[in-house]
């Protein structure tokens, strides 16, 4: 029996065809489905000192590799034949109404990652309703994330330095800024020692070699 080969005006409603996106940017986010397909996009498009200076940890990591072990060891229970109408993942954090509860923590250097920075996480912060964090190792000034991100909730995280009057006037900037609360980080008396970012140069100051300018060179974005 011979066999019928469909036509494509029989397939034309069972098959969509992918349009080209010129953007590409936007079509490789477009194809990352997870966390771990966002890092493996970064890892090619960001030099490496960059990509391991966020993807790193201190010593040996071990601490790194636990946390991550922590949040895989996080199961949902789901409950089935509930009534799911109305959703509402509103809550509470540090006296202000959050979306959802969840915030962006303090991340230091983010424009080694992302060219707008601090400015787009808080941006994207308040377009979701949550909290956004700006480092003091930011490298956005306090005053433009205000100016930029105006309806975000905005923190401010502060390394207690030995100068206080230092530190005292990044507080009162922070509040004249309209900052809404506090995040002081205490776990720093003395810097990890991260081996990843010293492989790669990434020192105060920064130590360049031929390698990490020829791997730098050819992603420029």
């Amino acid at each position: 029996m011979k066999r019928r080969i469909p036509q494509y005006s029989e397939l034309r409603e069972l098959v969509q065809f992918k349009a080209f996106d010129p953007d590409r940017r936007r079509a490789r986010l477009a194809k990352a489905n997870t966390i771990a397909d966002l890092r493996n996009t970064a890892r090619r498009r960001v030099p490496t000192a960059a990509f391991e200076y966020v993807d790193g940890g201190s010593f040996a990591e071990h601490s790194l590799r636990r946390n991550r072990d922590a949040f895989d060891a996080v199961e949902f229970n789901p409950h089935v034949l509930r009534d799911v109408a109305a959703v509402d993942l509103r809550t509470t954090i540090a006296g202000a109404h959050a979306a959802l509860p969840v915030g962006i923590a303090p991340t230091g250097l983010t424009r080694l990652m992302h060219a707008e920075g601090e400015v787009a996480g808080a941006q994207a912060a308040a377009s979701f309703g949550i909290p956004f964090s700006l480092s003091t190792m930011g490298t956005v000034s306090i005053e433009e994330v205000a100016a930029e991100a105006p309806d975000a909730d905005r923190w401010f995280q502060l390394y207690l330095w030995k100068d206080r009057p230092r530190s005292l006037e990044l507080i009162r900037r922070a509040e004249a800024a309209g900052f809404g609360a506090l995040v002081v980080t205490v776990d720093t008396p003395v810097s990890g020692a991260r081996y990843r970012d010293t492989r790669n140069g990434m020192t105060l100051p920064p130590t360049l070699t031929a390698k990490t300018i020829l791997d730098a060179s050819y992603r420029p974005e």
